[in-house]
């Protein structure tokens, strides 16, 4: 069972987010729409979010981690079909013990996943944003953001 809360049309959880770092490039999914964003996930009761995070990158490209540090704590509030949504994301970064899969499936559609430089993170829609500068500067300190992106996908 997933850590989270549904009332009406709001959400609250929390979610484990693997940030696959090699070479100064960041391994990201991309939607149907363009959108680019982090691998991850809700974590389960009793979990810990390091063993959702492993968990959670198995699940969706099929390789194990080295979980580094925790590089973030993400205060995501947006809306989405209608709902409302307030998720606490812990963001680790992670070295890859293999090549992860060029893809993964999301329900019904399957999407490309892809190796992006730091330099070429502004280019792109990511969510979440403060990622396209903040991850070529961090200093190795823990570091709180706030997210309240209206869409996300």
């Amino acid at each position: 069972m997933d850590f989270r809360t549904v009332i009406n049309n709001q959400s609250f959880g929390v979610r484990a987010t693997g940030l696959l770092v090699r070479d100064n490039q960041l391994y990201l999914v991309k939607s149907p729409e363009g959108k680019y964003y982090t691998l991850g996930g809700a974590v389960q009761v009793g979990e810990t979010t390091e063993h959702a995070v492993r968990r959670e990158i198995k699940e969706e490209i099929g390789i194990d981690v080295q979980v580094g540090p925790l590089a973030f704590v993400v205060e995501n509030q947006f809306e989405l079909d209608g709902n409302s949504y307030h998720q606490i994301e812990f963001q680790y970064l992670l070295t890859p013990l293999a090549e992860p899969a060029g893809q993964l499936e999301e329900g019904s559609s399957v999407r490309r996943c892809e190796w992006v430089a730091f330099s070429d993170l502004v280019k792109l829609d990511l969510n979440p944003s403060f990622l396209k500068t903040a991850l070529a500067v961090w200093d190795g300190q823990l570091q709180h953001y706030m997210n309240t992106d209206k869409e996300r996908n």
